[in-house]
């Protein structure tokens, strides 16, 4: 069995599920490697599959490199990584392998957590939908399991959709292969500072928080599940011993939200012997200096928080469940003990008029992090912000899927699309071409960092100044 699975050449996103951003249009946002493609092949590897991943994307390859590989590689099976707003790309892709005989396809994401009986009614060339966590409904898939019997699966029996029960989560994450890196092109995935090789590190699945914007819970769950420290640190030596990476992003919905895991895993890190640097997600209520510093002697250098609201009431409407005052603490805490901060703010939620957007901004330049992101909210499907949206019909018209965190989808009581988009750019502008900004950050930069940080700079003045 040849077993092909593509990011498709229908956009360059970051395609994690819980995470459908675009590369080009945001700030500081860095291509990173298909991890959960990766681990498919790992798992069809494991049945005994001859697999192939390709990042068209990534690699700035065009659906004519795609035709080249179905014909060369002649898969019997099609798997594509799925997001929303690339979602019609993604089933001509199916289409495609469909007409150049590639006998079962299957498409995965976040978008068939509601939507899975729908896409497959509309796009004949789709076999399967994995609806929820992929790999072992993806391993019962391969194995020739019959597919009435598969959890977590949306299929087609006779021109009729149909979907089988929900799979549970996985709860021993130290069972999975880890990622088939070999399969990547590794030099594609660069740190944005530096430019050396980075990748894609998952220590965790799972979230507690109840955001309204956030896909985090409906797609991993509300149950935090941990990796323990020997699996990761076994993963990241193969990383360095096998493939040269010593960068990393640990993929988690929030990395430092148990104490006792973080000391412990930082510690085994510390212990390795490994010379590496990573980044992590957290959020400003689940840092402290033990944390931090015990982060920073395992080779974390920088931390994104979710602040996403300048103001008290926007926190409370958006259920975020911290305060401006913890962000306050965090940010000069990890600016003390030496962690860079990636701060990311939302605008265009449904309450925002020019006085709460200015509030947030505002609040980005006080709090005066390393990097900041101002996203604009999209109300993808499966959470709460969708209901508020369709109830006050908000939609932008002719928006038809075309829109992401760069590219509003809808207005807000207060806004249309097109304001919100001109106060993001604004807001932007002006945390990030602020002169006392630019002398710290281009003073405390290295040889590669300076022409890095140049290179950005103008090209992301260029591309807010001269929108398309």
């Amino acid at each position: 069995m040849r077993v092909l699975l593509i990011n498709p050449p229908s956009g360059l996103y970051i395609r994690e599920d819980r995470c459908q951003v675009p590369v080009e249009g945001l700030s500081a946002t860095a291509v990173r490697p298909p991890l959960d493609l990766a681990y498919l092949a790992a798992v069809a590897r494991e049945k005994g599959a001859i697999a192939t991943i390709r990042d068209y994307p990534a690699a700035g390859a065009d659906w004519d490199a795609y035709a080249r590989d179905l014909a060369d590689i002649k898969p019997s099976v099609l798997v594509v990584s799925v997001t929303t707003p690339t979602l019609a790309g993604d089933m001509d892709a199916v289409a495609r392998a469909k007409a150049a005989g590639v006998a079962l396809t299957i498409a995965k994401g976040a978008h068939f957590l509601t939507e899975a009986a729908k896409v497959l009614a509309d796009n004949p060339a789709l076999d399967i939908a994995i609806v929820g966590e992929y790999e072992e409904s993806f391993a019962d898939i391969i194995t020739g399991m019959p597919l009435p019997e598969i959890a977590g699966i949306a299929w087609r029996e006779n021109g009729a959709v149909r979907v089988n029960p929900m799979r549970g989560f996985i709860a021993d994450l130290n069972a999975l292969p880890f990622p088939a890196r070999d399969l990547l092109d590794n030099d594609l995935y660069r740190r944005p500072d530096t430019g050396e090789r980075q990748t894609t590190i998952q220590t965790n699945r799972g979230c507690p928080s109840n955001c309204i914007y956030c896909l985090a819970a409906p797609v991993s769950g509300r149950q935090l599940r941990l990796r323990s420290p020997e699996n990761i640190v076994a993963e990241l030596r193969e990383c360095v011993e096998q493939h040269g990476i010593r960068n990393f992003f640990f993929r988690a919905d929030t990395f430092t939200i148990n104490k006792p895991w973080v000391m412990a895993v930082c510690s085994a890190i510390a212990g390795s012997g490994l010379d590496i640097a990573w980044v992590c997600n957290s959020r400003v209520d689940t840092l402290d200096e033990a944390r931090l510093n015990m982060m920073k002697k395992a080779g974390c250098w920088l931390v994104s928080l979710g602040i996403e609201a300048g103001t008290e009431a926007g926190l409370q409407q958006i259920r975020k469940g911290t305060t401006l005052a913890q962000a306050r603490a965090a940010v000069q805490l990890c600016r003390r003990i030496g962690i860079k901060t990636f701060c990311f703010y939302m605008v265009g939620l449904p309450w925002d008029d020019e006085a709460s957007i200015a509030a947030t901004a505002a609040f980005a330049r006080e709090l005066d992090s390393d990097f900041a992101e101002f996203h604009i909210a999209v109300p993808f499907l499966g959470m709460d912000l969708l209901d508020i949206v369709q109830r006050e019909q908000l939609w932008q018209p002719g928006a038809d899927g075309k829109y992401d965190h760069a590219h509003p989808a809808i207005r807000t009581r207060h806004l249309s699309a097109a304001r919100v988009e001109q106060l993001r750019r604004r807001a932007l502008l002006r945390f990030y071409l602020r002169p006392r900004y630019i002398v710290r950050t281009l003073r405390h930069a290295g040889p590669a960092q300076f022409s890095n940080y140049v290179k950005f700079g103008c090209a992301t003045l260029k591309r807010l100044l001269l929108p398309d």
